[in-house]
């Protein structure tokens, strides 16, 4: 590779014969893709990343977001006092920012923040592991279908939560499939294997798990694209209220408004305000106020390693041993931020652990998994982007798809050097 880094094309969006590709341009790329269908690219550097893409300011607009919520107390149990949720926002921000800085100190390898990275991507693997993927949840709605019936949106729609089996496997699958489906560079290959994906998430009416999925597409076509910050602010803002409309649509179709009032304890004076803002104020603040109550009124007894529950199979997951504090009528619908099972267990202690491990993981992503790490890097930072409303970081489907997109990554995607981000912004 003795080349200037002027003589690539670095156009990710023409298809190329990895045979026609020069030998002295990528010549372990070449012998390993001889006969493959692939794409070259090249990953923006860090400094040239938006804003959203990192951890810090991810961390602190969720907490900024869940003050503001909170504070409008929206329903008739909102926490009232602002004491608690301040400490918490303190003692989060405080560890979260102690761990970060140790991670990235430890960590720091020298690499300039101006230094993209070019790659060549198999397109052919990339649709075999795509089928092979598509072909696995086909089996398990097939199997679903077969033994419990027709899914939630062709069925019972109150069924939704209790429906199916696998769903740990089935849910990582389809999220694959549709985000890998940005990666492709055949449009109709692109759109049937996203409209695959999002046709098996709605038929199970996962509200939440096609926000998860919007959020990782958003991720790897702003860590893979070559439009300009400001460009991406604006795709941003349009994917953020595409995503509140289809919520508060979906919403209103699994809920009747009358349901979702009463449930959700909202306040009459807040009654006959638009759907989507309640469905957005209601679903930030009432984790975080659930969260506040737990410290109020639970009684810590020592640790019980609940928060470990989420690794296991659903089928090997013990009682919750604090099941009992959700009786309670001031916390709704059991989401308590992604603070609540190590706060269940630790107390404060477990705040500030929690915070701390997630500050050194946000530093390893920095320095070690962005950009080249795409598909996994997304991941994180979608289970950090929800941190308001539970820990996505620990639930053994996301454990699955971490594998997946690992495997994904190794065998689809082919690394060639870094070059000084001024010949891409160029």
């Amino acid at each position: 590779m003795n080349d200037s880094p002027q003589s690539f094309d670095y156009d990710a969006c023409q298809p190329d014969r990895a045979s026609s590709v020069s030998a002295a341009i990528w010549p372990a790329v070449v012998d390993k893709l001889e006969g493959h269908t692939v794409v070259r690219g090249e990953l923006k550097a860090r400094r040239y990343l938006p804003l959203f893409c990192s951890p810090i300011a991810l961390f602190i607009i969720n907490w900024t977001l869940m003050l503001c919520a909170l504070s409008v107390h929206v329903t008739y149990v909102s926490y009232p006092y602002m004491g608690m949720p301040l400490l918490l926002c303190g003692l989060s921000i405080g560890s979260f920012l102690l761990g970060y800085a140790v991670s990235r100190t430890t960590l720091n390898t020298g690499t300039a923040r101006d230094q993209s990275l070019s790659y060549t991507l198999d397109i052919t693997m990339l649709r075999r592991l795509n089928l092979l993927l598509c072909a696995g949840a086909l089996l398990i709605i097939a199997f679903n279908w077969a033994t419990l019936g027709p899914p939630p949106a062709l069925g019972d729609p109150a069924s939704y939560l209790t429906y199916g089996r696998f769903k740990q496997v089935l849910f990582p699958l389809l999220v694959s499939v549709t985000v890998n489906a940005t990666l492709e560079s055949s449009r109709p290959r692109k759109v049937i294997f996203a409209m695959f994906g999002i046709a098996g998430m709605a038929v199970y009416i996962t509200r939440g798990l096609l926000l998860v999925t919007l959020l990782q597409m958003l991720f790897v076509f702003a860590l893979k694209t070559r439009i300009e910050k400001k460009k991406l602010y604006w795709v941003a803002c349009g994917a953020g209220a595409f995503a509140i409309i289809a919520i508060t649509l979906m919403g209103n179709a699994r809920t009747a408004q009358g349901v979702f009032l009463e449930y959700l304890q909202i306040r009459q004076s807040y009654a006959n305000w638009p759907m989507a803002y309640l469905w957005l104020t209601s679903y930030i603040s009432i984790p975080f106020s659930n969260l506040c109550w737990l410290f109020s009124k639970a009684h810590f007894h020592g640790p019980t390693f609940a928060f470990l529950y989420p690794l296991l199979p659903s089928f090997l997951t013990p009682a919750d041993p604090h099941a009992a504090i959700h009786d309670d009528l001031s916390i709704i619908d059991g989401a308590s931020t992604y603070l609540a099972a190590y706060a269940l267990d630790f107390s404060y202690l477990g705040v500030y652990l929690a915070n701390l491990a997630l500050g050194l993981g946000c530093g390893w992503l920095v320095e070690r998994s962005l950009p080249k790490q795409i598909l996994v890097s997304s991941i994180f930072l979608t289970c950090l982007s929800l941190i308001f409303f539970s820990d996505m970081f620990t639930p053994l489907s996301t454990i699955i798809q971490i594998l997946i997109q690992t495997s994904v990554q190794r065998k689809c995607f082919h690394w060639g050097e870094s070059h000084d981000a001024s010949v891409v912004a160029g």
